[in-house]
């Protein structure tokens, strides 16, 4: 058992800050009454513990207190993108047997509810008082699922634990504190993995959530809100930069980059700041981050965390430890994807340099043959982005009648104006010629922050056979 980490502080520091949400400031007194509040509800509608409620979650206020008091209850919390059409949260409800939604206020989507939909809730979001009792929770309970990308197929249903989120946060801790003064801004959506990883982060450690609520540029929120940590991915960052962000006229002290190759340029720009950021290697399956450190090369992405293993098996990453999830959850049934050693195959390509740090290559999924020779898309990338005119990079494999396939590239700028010629040189002067990508194709406006291989690679074919 372990104390629920809002009871513990509304008892010892009940004036605390704990939660910012634009004009709201939450106490961790009135946290703690809310989310009991909401529990109380949520028995009171018939939820058992294991029972499963799915909701639309990126990170509004509700979103968040239901996350808690779901845990509270024993209740399997599945945030979704509220993005996805309606006929696909309803396919995912069916997926997980849930049998119920709760559309939390500005939440809902596209969902429209129909005969085959689950049964829609409604909850208040009151306070009750606070009882003499300290509330306890199991460690070994389900606590939520997270939705994969779904970048090769059918997104899957990564189901965790409450002790995977807490082992996860502890080993973050070690190389990233937190404590009661820190506030951690929630820039990350609940039904990503790493914006689900934050709460537990912070309220470990007494600290403060503050959610992105879009008031103002992040630029503006960072030199007027008390944000001392932040999570992003490199082109917020670059997006950050060049809005005239400036980490000395803020309370910032750790920055956490992840989720696409780390620019170089980047790395040295914010650096020449005064804020030298981390970067991580993390999956669903593992509840977050698995390695974290310093990014002093390409792919470079630190030792392993505490309570986390990780291995090299022909060139593949394999990783187990305290954070592990239970299993791909579908229909009923849960399926521990683990081979006979227990270890996860993460299909991410990798070794270990001499200082026993990680690096990744990129997905072995992703590579393909071109006349005979080997290709890794991210090795590209990687040295796409560390030129300083390119935000963003991503390429994919085109159909080619003489090498079978042939690398094509969409290229983000930061100006306008493009330099393929010179993109072409840049390239070759680090790899082999046969990695120079045959086409420069202009990066597509797109929504969220991952994009789809298997979208642009469809994009790739109908440009390229348009002209």
């Amino acid at each position: 058992m372990q104390p629920c980490p809002i009871n513990y502080w509304a008892t010892e520091t009940p004036q605390h800050i704990a939660l910012h949400s634009g004009s709201v400031t939450l106490t961790y007194r009135t946290l703690d009454r809310r989310i009991a509040a909401l529990a109380r509800q949520l028995a009171q509608k018939g939820f058992q513990p294991g029972d499963k409620l799915m909701a639309p979650a990126k990170g509004a206020l509700a979103s968040l207190l239901l996350a808690w008091a779901c845990l509270r209850v024993g209740v399997v919390f599945c945030p979704l993108n509220p993005a996805f059409p309606g006929t696909q949260q309803h396919a995912l409800a069916q997926r997980l047997q849930a049998s119920r939604i709760c559309y939390t206020e500005g939440e809902q989507g596209d969902a429209q509810v129909t005969s085959s939909a689950p049964v829609p809730i409604t909850l208040g979001f009151s306070e009750e008082l606070s009882s003499e009792q300290a509330v306890q929770l199991d460690t070994d309970q389900r606590c939520n699922t997270i939705f994969t990308s779904g970048s090769s197929g059918v997104p899957k249903a990564v189901l965790h634990r409450l002790g995977n989120h807490l082992a996860s946060a502890r080993g973050s801790a070690t190389l990233i504190p937190v404590d009661q003064q820190s506030g951690w801004l929630l820039s990350l959506p609940l039904f990503h993995i790493g914006g689900y990883a934050i709460p537990f982060r912070v309220f470990l450690a007494g600290g403060r959530v503050i959610l992105d609520d879009g008031s103002a540029p992040l630029a503006a929120r960072l030199e007027q809100q008390p944000i001392t940590h932040l999570s992003l991915v490199p082109t917020q960052l670059w997006r950050l930069l060049q809005a005239g962000f400036d980490p000395a006229r803020t309370q910032l002290r750790e920055l956490l980059l992840g989720g696409a190759a780390i620019p170089a340029p980047l790395v040295e720009h914010i650096t020449s700041l005064g804020l030298t950021p981390n970067v991580s290697y993390g999956l669903s399956e593992m509840a977050s981050q698995v390695c974290t450190g310093t990014p002093t090369a390409p792919g470079v992405v630190g030792k392993p965390l505490p309570g986390r293993d990780v291995r090299i098996i022909d060139n593949e990453i394999q990783v187990r430890g305290d954070t592990l999830f239970s299993g791909y959850l579908s229909n009923g049934a849960l399926d521990s994807a683990l081979n006979d050693e227990g270890w996860f195959a993460t299909r991410d390509k990798g070794y270990f340099n001499s200082a026993g740090e990680l690096v990744v290559e990129g997905r072995l999924d992703n590579g393909f043959i071109s006349g005979g020779e080997n290709i890794q898309p991210e090795s590209i990338e990687q040295r796409l982005v560390d030129h300083p005119g390119v935000a963003q990079a991503l390429v994919v494999a085109v159909p080619h009648p003489e090498w079978g396939e042939r690398p094509v590239a969409f290229i983000d700028w930061h100006a306008q104006s493009s330099e393929d010629q010179a993109l072409a040189r840049w390239v070759r002067e680090a790899l082999p010629g046969f990695m120079v990508p045959d086409a420069w194709l202009a990066w597509p406006s797109m929504k969220g922050l991952k994009p789809s291989r298997t979208h642009f690679a469809k994009l790739a074919q109908e440009q390229l056979a348009a002209t």
